[in-house]
């Protein structure tokens, strides 16, 4: 089994370059996901000083373990948005996904990208009977919206289900390789791309903000955070008005393309799509549960490994997690992140569907860059007004979290530890030590420096996971995954 997402398989990049000096630019954009890759692509013709930075590689972060989807049909969120807001502002959230994958298509189709882009027909189905009046609400909105929703009775494929809905102009596509695409064209365009490059720090100033490497800075006029998961608490307090979502992934070899994409609507979220290339793979993903009660890699890898070969095919290749940033309404937070500020903007909290979202979020960003009005700015503004029902998801979200962060305090040992896996307390700090086939021991502070969470260990990766907000470090403390900036690593003679 290899643990890492087939969407990296074979790929091959030129790697850029590491900023090692200080530098002055227009615009910053910190992160090379689809979020910040369609930034740039949209302003690439704005004569502005353009400067995107990444962590780690480009198109290697979240964009890397999606599904790669392209599809309008996403669950029961229309029946959520409808539920908090109303129907017009559902059919404008339908409206955004439908415009977001026809930009993607007229991007592949003007530059000539090969990123196996292939439309097909999306189902959204449920194998339970209580569900189906869940379903039946999704099409009297579908119908309502553009009446081009169809019931059938089962998928395209022997798999559990009692009724479905489709649609049929959605698509898929191989998203990495459109995001390195879209990179090139960037970088023949004159922006600035710098990998493994880590912001720690964004110190506003009068005109702007000056983000800060660990040796280096960039004075910026606007900055794009494009990153996933913010790395600051304010001034948005992401970790109080947001939840993180894992989910586990899976691809397998198969006979033949059926070429179709579905999702269940039901709690126990199952998502199926098809991918051709030199074979004909399947890709499912499940177990979608709140980050905190998600831990455990190796059982959850182990049931959706059984699902599939139950179900779908026994000829698994890749296993892999993703993380997603969930928002109280459903909708994405896209915009200026703070009042009279048109200096800090963001793109994040896609509640799963990031393909499009993120690709919307680089046409709004780059147009309110740029002055000009977008029709779906208001819709994603992340300063929009509560409501009722979005206060009481919020303070579900707060409870939530209170509860993760309290059991990261109670829990040490997790019972599916192995033996060379432990946690010790000394003088009240806690540490994890991993002791590797050599029997060399790999010892860290136990604590997230985000929101201070103790870390659970991830038996798969070999990472020790903070179970509140999504950072992880790897056996000897550095950081690998933010919202953390800094690592975990302790002096040799700590715990002497």
């Amino acid at each position: 089994m290899i643990y890492n997402s087939l969407w990296l398989k074979g790929i091959k990049t030129k790697a850029e370059p590491i900023l090692n000096k200080d530098i002055n630019t227009d615009i910053l954009i910190i992160g090379g996901g689809i979020t910040g890759i369609s930034t740039a692509f949209y302003l690439k013709d704005s004569k502005l000083n353009i400067t995107l930075v990444d962590s780690f590689k480009i198109g290697h972060g979240t964009t890397a373990k999606t599904t790669g989807k392209l599809t309008y049909m996403q669950d029961l969120i229309y029946n959520k948005i409808q539920n908090i807001y109303n129907f017009n502002k559902a059919k404008k959230y339908l409206d955004s996904q439908k415009y977001a994958i026809e930009l993607v298509k007229s991007n592949i189709l003007n530059y000539n990208i090969k990123c196996n882009f292939e439309s097909n027909s999306s189902y959204v189905f449920t194998d339970n009977s209580n569900n189906i009046n869940k379903i039946n609400k999704l099409k009297t909105f579908l119908n309502k919206a553009y009446n081009d929703c169809k019931v059938v009775p089962h998928l395209p494929i022997k798999y559990p289900c009692k009724y479905a809905l489709r649609v049929d102009n959605t698509a898929t596509f191989h998203p990495v390789k459109y995001v390195l695409a879209l990179k090139d064209i960037c970088q023949k365009s004159g922006i600035n791309i710098y990998e493994n490059t880590k912001i720690i720090n964004l110190e506003k100033t009068i005109d702007g903000y000056i983000a800060k490497t660990k040796n280096n800075k960039i004075i910026a006029k606007k900055v794009v955070l494009a990153c996933h998961y913010p790395f600051f608490l304010k001034p948005y307090f992401f970790p109080f008005k947001t939840y993180l979502e894992k989910s586990y992934v899976a691809s397998g070899i198969v006979p033949k393309n059926k070429m179709f994409n579905a999702i269940s609507g039901d709690d126990d979220t199952h998502s199926i799509r098809y991918y051709s290339d030199t074979k004909d793979y399947i890709i499912y993903a499940g177990l979608a549960k709140p980050l905190g009660s998600n831990m455990d890699n190796e059982k959850n890898f182990k049931d959706l490994t059984w699902h599939m070969e139950s179900n779908l095919t026994k000829d698994i290749k890749y296993e892999w997690f993703n993380y997603d940033i969930i928002t109280p309404d459903g909708l994405p937070l896209i915009g200026y992140l703070e009042k009279d500020n048109n200096n800090l903007l963001i793109g994040t909290g896609f509640n799963t569907w990031g393909m499009t979202n993120g690709s919307l979020a680089g046409k709004i960003l780059s147009d309110l860059i740029k002055g000009k009005e977008n029709k779906y700015q208001d819709l994603f503004d992340p300063k929009r007004n509560l409501t009722f029902l979005k206060s009481i998801n919020i303070l579900n979200y707060n409870i939530d979290a209170g509860v993760n962060y309290v059991l990261s305090k109670i829990k040490t040992n997790y019972n599916f530890y192995p033996d060379n896996v432990k946690v010790i307390t000394k003088d009240g700090v806690k540490y994890g030590i991993y002791i590797d086939e050599n029997q060399k021991e790999h010892i860290v502070y136990n604590l997230c420096p985000h929101l201070k969470c103790n870390l659970v260990f991830n038996t798969i990766y070999k990472t020790w996971d903070c179970p509140c907000h999504g950072s992880r470090f790897d056996i000897d403390g550095k950081v690998i995954k933010g919202p953390s900036v800094y690592n975990i690593s302790i002096n040799k003679d700590t715990l002497k």
